[in-house]
């Protein structure tokens, strides 16, 4: 596809979305690492030269991805905790979190490579706003989160959130390997299930919010 160049904003907005789409139909099918910017530009039509107007690295565009779903999760998320009604909801949290991440397959398959790769090969300008739009969303979340469950500060939701989002960077890949792994665990000399994401991830969230609230208490 020729694409003239685009100059109102509008044009500019249609581009960057078929760069970001091209890559979003590329990681349905790819693995992240087999993923190239001249594969991007090639699904979206466009030459290499064209990407670079809109995102400097392949980095860049799965950065704007994963913002795009982080935003999904957490609004998801937010919504969900505010039907929340009982005396004691910290299994409902727990669920609600698990629930909507699972909701987001998308984003959980991003979310291992968000330090490793996408963070490292992007530019100061494009990490800033990342992280200025990242962080007023993480403030809303702690905020949903302390008004379902007060009896933990505003300090320990912070805990449980950076805690929670670490476990489930590597606790993901692991209960969604590649076919490799899969066929070693169902060979006779290992004979091991694979590891069950909800059921470890509201294990270890409630007993991480358990936690956090028993050193409140004593402080």
């Amino acid at each position: 596809m020729d694409w003239e160049r685009a100059r109102r904003p509008e044009q500019k907005a249609v581009r960057r979305e078929a760069i970001l789409n091209a890559a979003r139909s590329l990681f349905s099918e790819l693995e992240y690492e087999e993923i190239s910017l001249n594969g991007i530009a090639r699904e979206a039509g466009f030459s290499k030269p064209n990407v670079y107007r809109y995102f400097s690295t392949r980095e860049e565009i799965f950065l704007a991805i994963f913002e795009e779903e982080q935003g999904h999760f957490v609004d998801s998320l937010i919504a969900r905790l505010k039907r929340i009604r009982t005396s004691d909801p910290v299994d409902s949290i727990c669920r609600a979190w698990v629930d909507i991440a699972i909701q987001h397959r998308t984003w959980l398959d991003l979310l291992p490579q968000l330090s490793m790769s996408m963070e490292k090969n992007s530019s100061v300008e494009q990490l800033v706003k990342f992280k200025k739009v990242g962080y007023e969303r993480f403030g809303m979340l702690l905020d949903a989160f302390h008004r379902t469950y007060p009896a933990i500060d505003q300090d320990g939701w912070v805990l449980v959130a950076q805690c929670g989002y670490s476990v489930m960077a590597g606790l993901w890949p692991h209960t969604n390997p590649g076919d490799n792994v899969v066929e070693a665990m169902r060979h006779p000399d290992v004979n091991q299930p694979l590891w069950d994401f909800p059921k470890v991830m509201q294990s270890g969230l409630k007993a991480l919010i358990r936690g956090i609230e028993m050193q409140g208490d004593k402080s």
